[in-house]
């Protein structure tokens, strides 16, 4: 998807001479396609056609209003910049305020056509079979052995990755011959510990099961245990074949003289390499050519990988087995209770963890050589209030715009005492409201701002970028080619402050642009140093920026005001990054219904946490499947 930096031309599309009046008196008429593509190739196609392509931009792609259409999601930031005098940029030449509100609400009207026509036909998106991640992996293995271990993390199981995106979608969870091998050592890490005797305590007497294996068999019914353990491990009902060649495993072993648990043992590393534990299996319904609903175990799967990041517990393996989960007020208590469930936490060290990229804090570019407090026990600290700070907008239900602004955070004594706040002792963090109007939400946490910083100073650059990419979800597109970062050395005598260092940098052509946009939000930050203490204004430190659109700011309490006017773009990236968490791969432009929908109830319900994940359970693509077709 085009970037925002990079769309401006695009805007050409529309901007066309066919907008001329068709009489004295009469409405101008709409451009057409054929004007705009005359349009472009006259002003555009020297920076965004075949031979070059800034920003990665390449006009000569749209050769019809179809491929427009796919790209619904940048067009509409276009509008946005439009509409807020941001684009075209000052230097270029300028539309007339007659041409830009009727380009803007020609876009609109446009897109938003395209979206209920997909709200009257809705696309569920391509199917995808879902691997566990190493995560989901433990968590399985807890509540199916009820085992607290580490086993994907103990075998040195990869994690899975794509790009600044999540590790559950299923672009990202691939199999290899080598995570094969992880799986089955696994396997026989977990067995070796559910049939562990205890270190301390009784031992179990002539004929007792170990503790744990005791309560997941069923003493002297191997097949009762076994078809017990295949439906909750494949989370679907079994059919009797599938139990019968597990069985089989168990009466080889007992021919050869093994007692009942051990005899269990090779049916357990069955079960536990088996492709329908491993992944996440859904059937297709080759007679249905439209869309249809999930069953109610596949629905109930969907509900609990993406709440716990684990298998169905028994209340939802039992709605399930009796059809009744797919009833509307079934699966909203369904919804409530599990959002409810301390398990429930699962979304706040997957979701929020990657998402906010809290994994790249233990590698956060600050060194004690320059920041000597800033030890691993304050990063973990500064790691610790984000996170609790997130998972308290679920089990308090609170707004999700806090993560933008907030009188309130939680604390501990290092921190506390790092942030210059007194009163707060001890190891133990705490809910404390923030009497500093400039420390509040996200922009004001030490894990972002240290995240964001360089070696031995602060970096504007990747702090705007961390706004624009991870909080609102516009991001720039990347540096061109062979542009070196500023070596500040070699900078000019006469450029004594960073600020100035940096505006000569993005004086260059290539670079002004994304700059002018970037680097002001992170300036509004200044006062925050490497490890977000805060310092006063005046010397080196200048909180002052202006962004293109022309809103002014100085300091964070006035850029938070700004980025606060930015609250639907906000709401809507996360509900988009939620959705994209939940279903397991990248939205489509087919995707937009639901995503509005779900901004529409967040807006009329205060923004509350528990709105956000209802929408995405009850949305159309997490409910519903179709069949794959020939071109995916």
């Amino acid at each position: 998807m085009h970037t925002r930096a990079a769309l401006f031309p695009l805007l050409l599309l529309i901007l066309a001479p066919g907008g001329a009046a068709t009489g004295r008196g009469d409405p101008p008429a709409p451009p057409t396609f054929k004007d705009a593509l005359a349009f472009t190739d006259t002003y555009c196609a020297k920076c965004h056609g075949e031979k070059v392509q800034k920003g990665g931009l390449n006009l000569a792609t749209f050769t019809d209003e179809k491929r427009v259409l796919k790209q619904r999601k940048a067009w509409r930031e276009v509008a946005e910049q439009l509409a807020s005098g941001e684009m075209p940029p000052q230097g270029a030449k300028q539309p007339t305020k007659d041409e830009r509100d009727r380009t803007v609400k020609w876009i609109k009207a446009t897109l938003d056509a395209a979206d209920e026509l997909d709200r009257k036909q809705p696309d569920p998106g391509r199917p995808v079979v879902r691997r566990l991640t190493p995560g989901e992996y433990n968590r399985t293995v807890r509540d199916l052995f009820g085992i607290e271990f580490d086993a994907a993390g103990a075998v040195g199981m990869p994690d899975d990755t794509v790009s600044e995106s999540f590790d559950n979608l299923a672009a990202a969870l691939a199999f290899s011959d080598t995570l094969t091998e992880k799986y089955f050592a696994a396997a026989e890490l977990v067995i070796e510990r559910l049939c562990a005797l205890p270190q301390k305590g009784p031992k179990p007497k002539p004929g007792e099961l170990p503790p744990l294996l005791a309560k997941v068999v069923k003493p002297g019914d191997a097949k009762g245990t076994i078809a017990e353990l295949a439906r909750r491990a494949y989370r679907r009902p079994v059919e009797a074949k599938e139990v019968d060649r597990l069985l089989t495993l168990f009466d080889k072993a007992t021919k050869g003289g093994a007692k009942f648990e051990d005899a269990l043992k090779p049916v357990f590393k069955a079960v536990l390499v088996s492709p329908h534990f491993l992944l996440r299996v859904e059937h297709d319904r080759p007679k249905d050519e439209k869309p249809y609903r999930v069953t109610d175990h596949e629905l109930a799967t969907r509900l609990s990988y993406f709440l716990w990041s684990s298998m169905p517990d028994a209340d939802l393996f039992a709605l399930a087995d009796n059809g009744e989960l797919s009833k509307p007020a079934v699966y909203d208590a369904q919804v409530k209770r599990m959002l409810a469930d301390p398990k429930a936490r699962a979304i706040t060290d997957t979701f929020a963890e990657q998402w906010l990229r809290l994994q790249k804090l233990p590698e956060a570019r600050p060194s004690t050589e320059f920041f000597p407090t800033f030890t691993p026990r304050l990063r973990q600290a500064m790691h610790d209030e984000v996170a609790l700070f997130f998972d308290h907008l679920r089990s308090d239900d609170l707004p999700i715009t806090d993560l933008l602004d907030a009188n309130y955070s939680y604390l501990n004594g290092d921190l506390a005492k790092h942030y210059g706040i007194a009163g707060i002792a001890g190891a133990e963090f705490q809910k404390v409201k923030l009497g500093d109007p400039n420390r509040g939400g996200l922009l004001g946490m030490g894990a972002v701002l240290a995240m964001t910083s360089h070696t031995n100073r602060t970096s504007p650059t990747l702090r705007g970028k961390y706004v624009l990419d991870v909080i609102l979800g516009t991001p720039p597109p990347p540096p061109p080619p062979n542009v070196s970062q500023i070596d500040e050395a070699k900078t000019p005598k006469e450029l004594k402050t960073f600020r100035d260092k940096l505006a000569a940098h993005a004086t260059q052509a290539n670079c002004a642009g994304c700059h002018a946009k970037i680097d002001p939000i992170g300036f509004g930050l200044e006062n925050f140093d490497a490890v977000g203490r805060w310092r006063k204004s005046g010397g080196d430190v200048d909180a002052t920026g202006k962004l293109p659109g022309g809103d002014s700011f100085n300091g964070s309490q006035e850029l938070r005001a700004v980025l606060l006017k930015k609250k639907p773009r906000f709401v809507e990236n996360v509900t988009e990054k939620l959705l994209v968490f939940a279903l397991g791969r990248e939205l489509q432009p087919s995707d937009a219904p639901a995503v509005k929908a779900i901004v529409a109830d967040l807006e009329k319900n205060g923004y509350k946490f528990s709105v956000l994940v209802a929408g995405v359970a009850k949305s159309f693509p997490f409910q519903h499947r179709r069949n794959p077709r020939e071109d995916e």
